[in-house]
């Protein structure tokens, strides 16, 4: 049982790791022109750095067991809600494509996206990111970890997404209010 413990949690690290390596590797590839984008505040994604860092130096600082059946099923369901969390995200950065960046930007040669996850929530990358650090503190059966998750990066994922939509609502006008109120903003038909 410990061994599958351990399995699950290192596909859980995966997920996370290989989102973070796609992520490089699609910043590299994709030249921004600076000129007419329209750039949002970096602060909540500074704070959103911080509180992701806290939460991996929990997982070091404040280890779990891996013995026992509670150590198993927390290990698979936090790596099944990770590896939603790391597709969904994936998912969405391919709709987005050239209008995905790590601070909040808005280009109207880009466009206001609205296809595929879109269609649903306005910041689906938010909630993805969400499920994948709850996932993640789930995996090793962390509590404190999972506390800093819904304490710290949660909020400042939503920090971030009013950023975000100040921003959209400056670039795009009234295309985004529309947009905006025909969906929710983060869980599909709730929020």
């Amino acid at each position: 049982m410990v061994t599958l413990t351990i399995v699950l949690r290192v596909v859980a690290v995966l997920a996370f790791a290989g989102l973070m390596l796609l992520s490089v590797s699609w910043s590299r590839g994709h030249a921004k022109t600076q000129a007419r984008q329209d750039r949002g505040d970096r602060a909540p994604v500074v704070a959103n750095f911080t509180a992701l860092g806290l939460l991996f130096s929990s997982l070091l600082i404040f280890p779990s067991s891996s013995a026992g059946f509670t150590a198993v099923l927390l290990a698979l369901s936090g790596s099944l809600l990770a590896l939603a969390g790391a597709a969904l995200v994936v998912r969405c950065r391919a709709e987005l494509g050239a209008a995905w960046s790590y601070a909040p930007i808005a280009d109207q040669s880009t466009g206001l996206i609205t296809t595929g996850p879109y269609r649903l929530v306005r910041h689906p990358i938010y909630l993805g990111l969400a499920l994948l650090v709850i996932g993640e503190a789930l995996a090793f059966g962390n509590w404190p970890a999972l506390f800093i998750a819904l304490s710290g990066v949660v909020p400042t994922l939503a920090w971030r997404a009013r950023a975000e939509e100040k921003l959209l609502s400056r670039t795009f006008g009234e295309r985004f209010e529309v947009y905006r109120q025909r969906t929710k903003m983060i869980i599909p038909y709730l929020l």
